[in-house]
């Protein structure tokens, strides 16, 4: 299973050490944590490290500091076995529009009624948060910059759909073995319906090609993202948990 290069610290030295040991830039995250609360991405500097580890550190002791691995984010759905749905996922954001702040387009994103708050409806409501702050910190920018025509402004860390990203289903784009990939991935940490989370340049590419890297496993997937995604074709992804859970007898 492809993962990520990283190390488990719990200072700012051996923080400090584990970045100048990875070639590149980073991610650094919580150790125990959810809905990439407390996580930063595509850090480069000593400065901006300094910065992510004590977001994390504020949400656990211990912290992680891996490379950080460019490419799509992808949530694969395996139940009882098999990959049952795949789906690309985008952190929230916004795109400028030469004229409006971060602030008037975020304000409008939300205006969308297909957004609500938690998990009531299709996409969920973007909050601006620490986290947000953070991101636009690290640029250089505030909520008041205005982002020209066509620049897109991520405003969280991570995809999830409770932190208002957005979901695309790429279920039939999944490659032979990548699918094989994260059911055996499945199988090692002993679940019957885990999310895999990777990222990947290309999910229809075979493995090594596709550059992916597996980032985290969940116990508890969210099914919004595969019900009914943003783009694409929705996959009736409760059948086979049912199924399982309740089989037919002979």
């Amino acid at each position: 299973i492809p993962v990520p290069n990283g190390f488990v610290v719990s200072t700012e030295e051996e923080a400090i050490e584990a970045f100048n040991g990875i070639d590149g830039s980073v991610v650094v995250k919580p150790d125990i944590g959810n809905h990439g609360k407390g996580s930063t991405i595509d850090v480069q500097t000593v400065e901006q490290l300094k910065i992510a580890f004590q977001l994390a550190k504020a949400r656990h002791s211990d912290v992680i500091v891996e490379e950080y691995v460019k490419g799509f984010d992808f949530r694969l759905l395996v139940i009882d076995g098999h990959l049952v749905a795949a789906a690309k996922r985008e952190p929230a954001h916004v795109v400028g529009d030469g004229q409006s702040s971060i602030h008037a387009l975020v304000d409008k994103a939300n205006q969308d009624p297909r957004r609500g708050f938690g998990h009531e409806k299709v996409l969920t409501q973007i909050d601006i948060d620490s986290m947000t702050k953070s991101l636009l910190t690290l640029r250089g920018i505030d909520l008041n910059y205005c982002p020209a025509q066509g620049e897109t402004i991520y405003l969280k860390a991570t995809a999830n759909l409770s932190q208002g990203g957005t979901a695309t289903d790429v279920t039939d784009e999944v490659s032979p073995d990548i699918r094989l990939m994260a059911e055996r991935a499945a199988r090692i940490v002993g679940l019957d319906c885990v999310g895999v989370d990777a990222l990947a340049r290309d999910i229809s590419m075979p493995l090594e090609a596709s550059g992916i890297k597996v980032v985290e496993v969940n116990a508890a997937p969210g099914f919004r993202m595969h019900l009914e995604p943003t783009h694409g074709k929705p996959r009736q992804v409760a059948k086979p948990l049912v199924n399982m859970l309740f089989p037919e007898p002979y």
